[in-house]
């Protein structure tokens, strides 16, 4: 039994000053044990050529996983002797935490994230309450919209699920997938993206986070390659859960890039502005018109009321379903009409860059 500093940690440290350390043990003590190594590193300093300190630049709390965590850590300007020291300073801070079998390498990354081969995709979005600064709830990780997630993605397992946090990936039982995504997605002090993937027939992938120091949670759905019963599959799941958000929507894409990403993407196309990204205003705009889209009360006060064709849900929610799913495929001749009307019907709920960066001032002021 021993602390090992694998060789690829003293390689990395001699050409970055940035890097994402994975400390793997089993040993019960392990969290403990990172919690302290942090904060070993967090005192380092040195003389600033403006007579301050220089200090690490960014070192959040180590993330944890099945049998091992994540250090993300940027050594700013700290002086190479003590970033180079750093492998001694692991050693003895998991062993005066009473660690003694632990493995510290590099994490490797994969790509998950970019599979343009699925085309099309379908993707559902879904935005929870806003929280301060730009709502009245208190910030917190997304768990109510992680439940939701994990559980649809369960559905299209095969008994394993792909746990993917900072684009590293972990396969883990379909039954504690869950768990340790909401252990993950909870670590303290920073925000944290959660993916739980299936690779199945069709690929299923739910990615959820929250920006803005957790003030803004979201989370994206993906199905691919898309198909107008996929469509249908996402539809009812907002539907089910649409007491829980302030906005969701069932968008089809060109292809299932940005898996890992719980984001909306603005799309540009030729001769349009490129559209803002409004989620922080999510219960009061919408980010772009789609097939189908769940409403709150802030998008009906702005729209004077349900847009027509759309129908209750409950939460005081409506649905609005503009065409066939079939007809928000790419390459379909009724794309253009389709896009258009859903347009129309939610004008009051689409802005411009100048008008959504009002609002948001006007809601940071208030």
């Amino acid at each position: 039994m021993a602390v090992v500093v694998l060789p690829e940690v003293h390689q990395a440290l001699r050409v970055s000053q940035s890097l994402l350390l994975e400390v793997r043990s089993g040993d019960g003590r392990l969290p403990a044990a990172m919690a302290a190594v942090r904060d070993v590193l967090l005192r380092l300093e040195a003389p600033g050529a403006d007579g301050g300190a220089e200090r690490i630049a960014f070192l959040p709390p180590a993330v944890p996983l099945p049998g091992r965590h994540l250090l993300a850590v940027d050594f700013g300007s700290l002086p190479d002797e003590q970033v180079l020291a750093v492998p001694d300073l692991l050693v003895a801070g998991l062993r005066g935490a009473g660690v003694g079998d632990a493995e510290v390498g590099v994490a490797h990354t994969g790509d998950l994230d970019n599979r343009p081969g699925l085309t099309p995709a379908v993707r559902a979005y879904l935005r929870g309450p806003v929280a301060a600064p730009f709502g009245d709830l208190p910030a917190g990780p997304p768990v109510a919209l992680l439940d939701i997630a994990a559980g649809w993605v369960a559905g299209h397992s095969v008994g394993q699920l792909s746990l993917v946090v900072f684009g590293v990936e972990t396969a883990l039982p379909a039954e504690t997938a869950p768990e340790a995504a909401r252990s993950a997605l909870a670590t303290p002090g920073r925000t944290t993206t959660v993916s739980l993937v299936a690779d199945g027939a069709p690929v299923a992938a739910a990615t959820v986070g929250a920006s803005m120091r957790d003030a803004v949670p979201a989370a994206a759905l993906t199905l691919a390659p898309a198909t107008p019963e996929t469509m249908r599959e996402l539809r009812d799941v907002l539907r089910a859960h649409a007491g829980t958000v302030v906005w969701a929507g069932v968008a089809a894409e060109p292809d299932a890039r940005r898996l890992l990403d719980h984001g909306w993407a603005p799309r540009v196309e030729p001769g349009q502005a490129p559209s803002p990204d409004v989620a922080a205003l999510a219960d009061l705009l919408v980010p772009e018109a789609m097939w189908f889209q769940v409403l709150s009360a802030g998008h009906l006060e702005r729209l004077g009321g349900p847009p027509p064709g759309a129908l209750p849900l409950p939460g005081a929610r409506f649905e609005l379903t503009v065409g066939e799913p079939e007809q928000w495929l790419p390459g379909h001749p009724d794309g253009a009409v389709v896009r258009r009307r859903a347009r129309d019907l939610l004008a009051a709920c689409l802005v411009d860059q100048g008008q959504a960066a009002g609002m948001m001032a006007a809601r940071l002021r208030r």
